[in-house]
C-alpha cells in the first residue's frame, strides 16, 4: 500500500463546518488559523484527531477498549491518510511559568527527530566553528566568569587565538 503525502478530508460536517474538504500535506507543520467561529477548532479537534483516536483506540483489544472513552465517528464523507495524532488542547496549562510550549507537551523531542532528518543546515559561512568539519579544531577551554561570580568553561576553537578579557586554558595544563 503506498504512503500517501495528505491527510484527505472530504465533506466534513461537524459543529461549525459546512461540507468542507480539505488536504493537508504530512511530515510538514500546519497551523490553522482564521476567525473565531470559523471551524478551525471542529476541524483540527472533533474531525482529524477524533478519528486519529477512534481509530488507535480500536486496536486496543476489547477488554482495554472498555476502559477508554467511546467517541462517535465524525460527521464526515471521507478521512484518508490519517496517522496517530498529538492532541494539545485549548485549556490552559498548568505548567511552570517558564515552561514552553514544547516542554508543556513534551514534543520537544519529537520536534528535534522530525528537524534532525529534514533540516537544511544554514547557520554561517565556512568560517563559522563546527566541530563536524575536519579544517576546525578545538584547542583546550576559555575560562569564563559571569556576573555574580560564577565560573565555567567553554571549548575554545583553534582558529581563535585570543579572546580579549578570557583566559586560555589547556587541558593538563
Amino acid at each position: 500500500m503506498p504512503q500517501q503525502e495528505f491527510i484527505r478530508v472530504t465533506g466534513a460536517r461537524d459543529n461549525n463546518l459546512r461540507d468542507i474538504s480539505v488536504d493537508i500535506p504530512k511530515r510538514q507543520l500546519t497551523v490553522f488559523v482564521g476567525l473565531s467561529g470559523s471551524g478551525k477548532s471542529s476541524l483540527v479537534f472533533d474531525t482529524i484527531a477524533a478519528e486519529s483516536q477512534r481509530l488507535v483506540n480500536e486496536t486496543y483489544p476489547g477488554f482495554v477498549q472498555g476502559f477508554m472513552p467511546q467517541t462517535a465517528r465524525p460527521d464526515v464523507d471521507r478521512l484518508e491518510g490519517l496517522t496517530a495524532a498529538i492532541v494539545v488542547g485549548q485549556e490552559a496549562l498548568a505548567a511552570n511559568a517558564r515552561s514552553t510550549f514544547g516542554t508543556a507537551t513534551d514534543i520537544t523531542g519529537m520536534l528535534r527527530v522530525l528537524f534532525s532528518r529534514i533540516a537544511e543546515p544554514n547557520a554561517g559561512g565556512p568560517a563559522a566553528c563546527s566541530f563536524n568539519v575536519p579544517s576546525v579544531s578545538a584547542q583546550g577551554a576559555i575560562q569564563v566568569e559571569k556576573a555574580g561570580g560564577e565560573e565555567g568553561s567553554h571549548p575554545l576553537p583553534a582558529h581563535r587565538r585570543h579572546v580579549p578579557g578570557l583566559q586560555r586554558h589547556r587541558p593538563g595544563h
